[in-house]
């Protein structure tokens, strides 16, 4: 009996450490179509923050199949998807095992994860999910009162909530399920209500319009002490980064001392980061500090705007946070930046042709004068524009299109004069060989009218130019569909 007695002790001891030891994580496996989808990306909750950029990806075999084991310490949300698919959030904890296929790239053919809590999935999919909650925001913009924005956003909020309800009682769902569906409505719907203030705000200080008032800001103040930021629960949610921004905006607006011309120039000197990141501990600590600190820098980041001050920035978060688990996902982001900025000390080669006197050129019809008895593919781009940019990754293969169609390529920039460096330091870092200018106002409104579509102009556009300098294609195809664009040559 006292041997088995402690046999028996034994195992139980064994059993524990190795449940104690065991990784947290979560299983995914699935199915593709073969050729569709070479890799599927993942992101990995830390300590239950979800955040886009804190990710990685995992191969798809020669069959179709995959299979993801991410570490998962608590009730966490995760998105997955193909590379180039939008990706489909899920609520996980430790231990669940899901089985998914995914179809073509698109969103349609993504279907349903067959696993935990599976109903509750389906629901929680389909809530609302802008790509910014101020997007949502925007029907109660001309609302003024207070009291009718607050009932209506609390009957959004309980008509979302209450199918939840009803699987948890028939516990079709697990508590903690609903527990960060809760949470990630609540923070969805408090950053709802700090949007509204903030254009509130903005709008009474751009268009001198007392839209703005003591209500606002009394507002504003009750709903971050109802949902506040410091919120174990609230920082598990998508949405938590956009609400935590917008209250340091707002919070940086309404400090006395603020001055909305000197802010307008530190945007201008490029030091407007920096002064945001400087008054970040103001409102945050510890690790919500870090996170916010980390969010910020990778949106700052992502935007490509290349400024110099990201990248001291970037130093004092890695002696600030020496063992912060995502100085990883800032390193890939910071290393372009420096590159640019090697870059721009470089003297331009005689690849890269500047357009004599392009700061006195008024239309598009004088800027191609030089150019009579050529063909002409014609890039309209801009330093700030992000999908513009995108499209220099397939530079080579435009490059070898043109050479063998006779073509001449313009890259014409409608950045402001203040962008100049910038606009000269992009040309260098992307290696945009070919022929360059950036137009004045004048200009800019005649590109608009060439354009035609109500007054607007989206870039990136692209036209194709024949050698009497007429226009035969105000809607060329872009460097990413080269396919598209040889047939239009």
């Amino acid at each position: 009996m006292k041997l088995s007695a402690f046999l028996l002790l034994n195992w139980l001891l064994i059993a524990w450490n190795t449940n104690d030891v065991a990784p947290k994580e979560i299983l995914i496996s699935g199915k593709v179509n073969v050729g569709m989808i070479k890799e599927v990306s993942y992101t990995i909750p830390h300590r239950g923050i979800f955040h886009w950029g804190i990710k990685a990806t995992s191969p798809v075999d020669a069959q179709g199949n995959f299979e993801i084991k991410i570490p998962c310490e608590q009730t966490s949300i995760v998105a997955i998807g193909g590379v180039n698919q939008t990706k489909k959030k899920f609520i996980v904890s430790p231990g669940d095992h899901f089985t998914i296929s995914l179809g073509a790239e698109t969103d349609e053919d993504f279907s349903e994860a067959k696993g935990p809590n599976e109903e509750g999935q389906k629901l929680f999919q389909a809530l609302p999910n802008p790509g910014f909650v101020q997007v949502a925001a925007r029907k109660y913009f001309k609302d003024t009162v207070i009291s009718e924005i607050k009932s209506k956003i609390a009957v959004e909020k309980a008509k979302d909530l209450e199918p939840f309800s009803v699987l948890l009682k028939a516990k079709k769902i697990t508590s903690a399920f609903y527990e960060l569906v809760k949470a990630d409505r609540d923070c969805y719907y408090a950053t709802m209500q700090a949007q509204l203030v903030w254009v509130k705000l903005l709008r009474s200080d751009q268009d001198k319009i007392k839209t703005f008032s003591p209500a606002h800001q009394a507002w504003f103040a009750e709903t971050y002490r109802e949902y506040p930021l410091s919120s174990k629960s609230l920082i598990c949610s998508f949405w938590w980064q956009e609400y935590a921004d917008t209250y340091n905006d707002v919070s940086i607006y309404l400090d006395k001392d603020f001055d909305p011309k000197q802010h307008e120039e530190r945007y201008k000197n490029e030091t407007a980061h920096t002064f945001k990141m400087q008054e970040a501990p103001k409102r945050f600590n510890g690790e919500f500090l870090e996170f916010f600190q980390f969010s910020y820098l990778y949106d700052a980041c992502l935007q490509k705007h290349f400024e110099k001050e990201l990248i001291a920035l970037f130093e004092q978060f890695k002696q600030q946070y020496p063992q912060s688990p995502f100085t990883q996902y800032l390193q890939p982001l910071v290393e372009p930046i420096v590159e640019y900025h090697q870059a721009q000390a470089a003297d331009f080669s005689d690849q890269y042709k500047f357009v004599e006197n392009y700061a006195s050129l008024n239309s598009l019809e004088e800027a191609l004068k030089p150019f009579k008895g050529k063909k002409l593919y014609i890039d309209v781009w801009a330093t700030w524009c992000g999908p513009c940019k995108a499209e220099f990754a397939h530079k080579a293969g435009l490059k070898k299109l043109l050479a063998e169609k006779g073509y001449d390529i313009l890259y014409i920039s409608i950045d402001e004069p203040n962008r100049d460096e910038a606009w000269k330091g992009m040309i260098k870092f992307y290696k945009l060989e070919g022929n360059h200018l950036r137009t004045n106002k004048d200009f800019t409104n005649d590109l608009v009218k060439i354009f035609d579509q109500g007054g607007n102009l989206s870039i990136p556009w692209y036209l194709i130019v024949n050698e009497e300098g007429k226009i035969v294609n105000a809607d060329a195809q872009r460097p990413s569909n080269l396919k598209g664009l040889e047939g239009q040559l």
